[in-house]
C-alpha cells in the first residue's frame, strides 16, 4: 500500500484534493502536511487552525511546520515566493525520508500549469520550461535539497480551477480564502485575472489546448534530451568543448546552447559565439561572459571557466575566490556552498556510514588548516571502498553528474601534498587514507549543503 503525504494549505485546491483523496489515491494511506509561512499574520494562523480542525474531525494524521519565510528570503537574497518554495519542498523531503512516505501530492491545477507556462515564456526559458509541471523527484542528497528524495505528484493538473470550485460548492466542502490571490502585485495573479479572460474569449478550451501542447512538448524534449546525452560526450570531455566535433553535429547550435545554458550565457552572447564559429572557427583568447563565468576560446576548443579563475585571485580574496582555508571548527560559506566543520571524540559503536552530504574523517590524519578549492583536471583520489586510484573526471561519470554539477565540484586537498591528490570530494567521497578506523580516537566531520 502506498503512503501519500498531501500538501494542504487550506485553500480551495488543496481542500479539494484532501476531500477527494480516496478517489485520487485509491487504496493508499494518506496524511497531511501544512506549512505556516507566517506571511499573513492572523490569517496564516487561521489557515493552520482550519486544517488542524479538519484533520482532527476526519482522523487524518497531520504534520505542521512554521517558517520564518521573510527572514530566510532576506538571508538568501531571494524572493518571498522562491523562499516559500524552497522551504516547503525541503521539509517535504525530510518528512518523506523520516516518516516513510512514498510521495508528496501538491494541488496544482490546470490553471496553475498554464500560468507557469506563460511566466516561463515571458522570462525566457528553454524547452524544460515549456513542459508543464508534471511529476518530478524531490532533491535527494545532491546538494540542492535535503536527503530523502521521493516523488512529487500533481493529481489535479487535468482539472481546471472552475471545475474544482464548482465541485466544492455543490458538495459543501469548506476552504480558506487567501487574500493575496486577489492582488495583482504578483505576476501570476495578473495572468490569472487579466490574461486568461482574453484567452477564454478566443478559445474557451484554452486550458485543455495548452495542457495537450505541454504534453507534446515534453515528448519532444525527451527525444532532444536523449540526443543531447548521447552526443555530449563526443563534444565535451569534461574540461573543454571540441569545436571540430561540435561543428560536425547536424544540430550543433542546439548542442552549444545546451552546454552553455546552465551557466547563464544569454542569447546575445550565444549569438556572438555562434557568429565566430560560423566565420571559420575560434579566435584564440576570445572571451564570452556570463554572470560568474567565461567561455574562453582556444585552438579548436572552448573552455568554460569561473570568472575568478580566469581573472586570477589575489591573497586574501576570501570565499568568493577559487579556494578557502579552514583554520578550525565552525560554519563556512564557499561560493554557493554552505558547510560546517566539527571535531569530536569518537563515541562507542560509531557508524562511519553517514547521511548523504556528511563526511567523516580520522581527525589525526587530517590536521588543520584544511584547504578547499574547486576541482581541476588531473585531480585524483583513492575513494573509500574502491581499493584503487581514480581520476575525479572518471568519478563524475560514475556519479552521473551533469556539466554544471561538475563545474561547481569542490574538493578537500590531501594533507600529503601530492600533486592533484584530493582527500575528499565534497559532498560525497572520502579518500581511503583519511577514513575513520577502529583505532580512530577523534573524528572530523564536514556537513555539506548548498546555499541558494
Amino acid at each position: 500500500m502506498s503512503r501519500i503525504l498531501l500538501a494542504v494549505s487550506g485553500g480551495v485546491d488543496s481542500m479539494y484534493m484532501l476531500a477527494r483523496s480516496s478517489e485520487l489515491f485509491p487504496g493508499s494511506e494518506v496524511a497531511v502536511a501544512h506549512c505556516n509561512f507566517g506571511l499573513r499574520g492572523a490569517e496564516s494562523d487561521g489557515d493552520e487552525e482550519f486544517v488542524r480542525t479538519w484533520c482532527s474531525r476526519h482522523g487524518i494524521r497531520l504534520f505542521v511546520k512554521r517558517f520564518d519565510t521573510a527572514g530566510y528570503a532576506a538571508r538568501k537574497h531571494i524572493s518571498i515566493e522562491m523562499a516559500a518554495r524552497d522551504l516547503r519542498y525541503a521539509w517535504f523531503a525530510e518528512l518523506l525520508s523520516s516518516e516513510g512516505f512514498d510521495a508528496v501530492a501538491v494541488a496544482h491545477n490546470a490553471d496553475d500549469n498554464a500560468e507557469t507556462l506563460l511566466l516561463n515564456l515571458l522570462r525566457g526559458t528553454g524547452t524544460r520550461g515549456l513542459r508543464g509541471m508534471g511529476s518530478r523527484r524531490l532533491p535527494s542528497g545532491d546538494g540542492r535539497g535535503v536527503a530523502g528524495g521521493g516523488l512529487v505528484l500533481r493529481p489535479l493538473l487535468g482539472i481546471s480551477r472552475a471545475e474544482i470550485e464548482a465541485w466544492m460548492k455543490s458538495n459543501g466542502v469548506p476552504h480558506r480564502e487567501d487574500s493575496t490571490n486577489a492582488s495583482e502585485i504578483y505576476k501570476r495573479n495578473k495572468i490569472r485575472h487579466s490574461v486568461f479572460p482574453v484567452f477564454a474569449e478566443i478559445n474557451p478550451s484554452f486550458l485543455k489546448t495548452l495542457g495537450a501542447d505541454m504534453e507534446h512538448i515534453a515528448q519532444v524534449d525527451d527525444i532532444a534530451d536523449e540526443w543531447f546525452r548521447e552526443n555530449a560526450p563526443k563534444v565535451h570531455d569534461g574540461s573543454a568543448i571540441s569545436v571540430p566535433s561540435l561543428m560536425a553535429l547536424p544540430h550543433w547550435e542546439y548542442m552549444l546552447w545546451r552546454l552553455l545554458e546552465p551557466y547563464g550565457f544569454d542569447e546575445p552572447t550565444l549569438e556572438d559565439l555562434k557568429g565566430v564559429l560560423l566565420a571559420g572557427g575560434t579566435v584564440s583568447g576570445k572571451t564570452f561572459e556570463a554572470p560568474g563565468w567565461k567561455a574562453v576560446t582556444g585552438s579548436g576548443k572552448i573552455v568554460i571557466v569561473r570568472r575568478e579563475d580566469a581573472e586570477g585571485c589575489g591573497a586574501g580574496a576570501g570565499t568568493g575566490c577559487g579556494a578557502i582555508v579552514i583554520d578550525g571548527p565552525g560554519e563556512y560559506v564557499f561560493g554557493e556552498q554552505q558547510f560546517s566543520v566539527t571535531v569530536f571524540e569518537k563515541p562507542d559503536g560509531f557508524d562511519a556510514r553517514q547521511p548523504e552530504g556528511t563526511l567523516v574523517f580520522d581527525a589525526a590524519a587530517l590536521p588543520f588548516p584544511l584547504k578547499l578549492r574547486h576541482w581541476k583536471e588531473g585531480d585524483w583520489m583513492k575513494p573509500l571502498g574502491l581499493g584503487g586510484r581514480k581520476k575525479l573526471s572518471d568519478l563524475f561519470v560514475d556519479l552521473k553528474w551533469s556539466l554544471p554539477e561538475k563545474a561547481k565540484a569542490v574538493v578537500l586537498e590531501h594533507p600529503d601534498g601530492s600533486e592533484g591528490h584530493v582527500g575528499a570530494l565534497l559532498c560525497c567521497r572520502v579518500d581511503d587514507s583519511l577514513k575513520v578506523r577502529p583505532a580512530t580516537r577523534s573524528i572530523l566531520e564536514i556537513a555539506w549543503r548548498t546555499n541558494r
